[in-house]
């Protein structure tokens, strides 16, 4: 055998190697055909930027859902002996909870502890089994909070915009009905509009988002949402004001719910906890207002203090429920650009997960925590150790000498621009709430397509691993 020549490694290639090898695509997105294929005849591609037919179609998604189930437990049935299967389910969703606001909230933790804060740590860091769920949906790389919320919700992808539909129209049903027809409780908690796109999908089928009248009518008059046994968050004008039918949807579930207790405020949240029957919760007319300002909203309860009551009488019936508890305000501190806000809300959530682990048992209840899609908010440069999150390192200058913030987003309302149009130090105007900067000006922030990260404890959590599509995730669920 001849010997090897330094940095060269020989194989010998078969006829059939060779063969497989001239089959292989030039580019994998280009529609360029196999060499094995050219000057032949063909079938013309699929145009650029469009689903496959099929994926339009509910039976796709489910059926795809089903085929990756059954792939994850033959995976782990060698690993895992635990077969329990989970008595309570806590879906729990920070909305636009990128893995960059994960960081940047555990610092901000830490530091307000007094601490450097790098060391700090979530909730969710002692959850055993954790991964990242791809958040495309069927017409858009990036999505928005309705397609992703049908997909976490209802084991379903679909197109933008769209609330419990596939994508050609077809309605389909979510982990609430399920859990509903398997003889469970349910109920939601947020603390945007419980018809904003995210809770909406728990129980509404709209074709478009901003139908939120509708999606209130759902909720008090159709099933799954008029089996509720909990709805705690904002939007009281959805349900009578802001309706030109002259319809008043909360008299209409008191009236549906005789032993049933209304509540507007957190004092009158806590006396509907001596009550026996369902709670409706509306304490805000339209989104709950951001925690930073609680000083505005003194009367709204928090999201951890919904989340006890939600659980608490969630956990009477016998038979178990499922809860579905979203931190939504976390995407509006993004779309704002104020990156201190979001921080904020991702922080109401750490708090809200921690009480949902004092109040369950991880031996009977699966506790899943993730986001819908991710935003442009990036962690950048060089900062020592300990420098404050929402500020800079004094020392960290771009090639003009000017200095620049640890955090900041890729489109946004603040450039931090001076009047001759460069770039100036932020430092001056950089506080908890202040605009964080941006280096693209547009309205608002927007939303980016990067994977999302899932975290989860309980009975078959071990099935919550590696990189998975987000309509999986209500089929390992339910």
């Amino acid at each position: 055998m001849p010997p090897k020549k330094s940095g060269q490694i020989r194989l010998p290639l078969s006829p059939l190697s060779l063969l497989v090898l001239l089959s292989l695509p030039v580019a994998l997105c280009a529609n360029v055909p196999p060499l094995s294929m050219q000057g032949r005849e063909q079938t013309a591609p699929k145009p650029m930027g469009e689903a496959a037919e099929e994926e339009l179609t509910a039976r796709y998604w489910l059926r795809q859902g089903r085929a990756q189930v059954a792939a994850r437990l033959e995976r782990t049935q060698d690993t895992v002996t635990n077969g329990r299967r989970a008595k309570n389910i806590n879906m729990m969703l920070g909305d636009g909870m990128s893995i960059t606001t994960l960081t940047a909230a555990r610092i901000l933790k830490g530091q307000r502890q007094g601490h450097c804060g790098e060391e700090s740590k979530l909730a969710v860091e002692d959850f055993p089994y954790s991964g990242l769920c791809k958040t495309y949906c069927t017409n858009e790389q990036a999505p928005d909070s309705a397609c992703t919320a049908t997909a976490n919700l209802c084991g379903v992808k679909t197109s933008k915009g769209t609330v419990g539909q596939r994508a050609s129209g077809e309605t389909v049903e979510s982990l609430s009905m399920w859990a509903h027809r398997a003889g469970k409780a349910t109920g939601l908690v947020t603390t945007t509009r419980v018809t904003d796109a995210s809770p909406a999908a728990a129980y509404a089928h709209v074709a478009k988002r901003r139908e939120e009248l509708e999606v209130a009518r759902q909720l008090v008059e159709e099933q799954p949402g008029r089996h509720f046994k909990v709805i705690l968050g904002g939007g009281l004008g959805k349900f009578n004001f802001e309706r030109s039918d002259g319809r008043d949807l909360v008299q209409q579930w008191k009236s549906a719910n005789p032993e049933g207790c209304y509540a507007r405020s957190i004092s009158e949240l806590r006396d509907c906890v001596s009550s026996n029957g369902s709670i409706l919760g509306l304490f805000s007319d339209s989104h709950m207002g951001f925690h930073l300002a609680q000083q505005a909203h003194k009367e709204q309860p928090s999201l951890s203090e919904m989340t006890a009551v939600a659980i608490e009488r969630l956990s009477e019936p016998p038979d178990g429920y499922f809860l579905f508890i979203e931190a939504g305000r976390i995407d509006h501190g993004h779309h704002e650009t104020r990156a201190g806000y979001a921080l904020d809300e991702t922080l109401e959530c750490d708090a809200a997960i921690e009480m949902a682990l004092r109040l369950t048992d991880p031996k009977e209840t699966l506790i899943v925590v993730t986001s819908d899609h991710s935003h442009t908010l990036t962690m950048s440069g060089y900062a020592k150790r300990g420098t404050p999150i929402l500020g800079m390192d004094q020392l960290q200058k771009d090639l003009n000498g000017v200095q620049y913030s640890t955090l900041n987003y890729a489109i946004g309302k603040w450039q931090s621009h001076g009047k001759d149009g460069r770039r100036e130090n932020p430092g001056k105007t950089l506080t908890r709430t202040s605009l964080t900067p941006s280096y693209i000006p547009g309205f608002k922030g927007v939303h980016s397509g990067e994977d999302v990260a899932v975290f989860a404890i309980g009975p078959q959590s071990h099935l919550f691993g590696g990189i998975m599509e987000q309509n999986l995730l209500p089929h390992l669920m339910g």
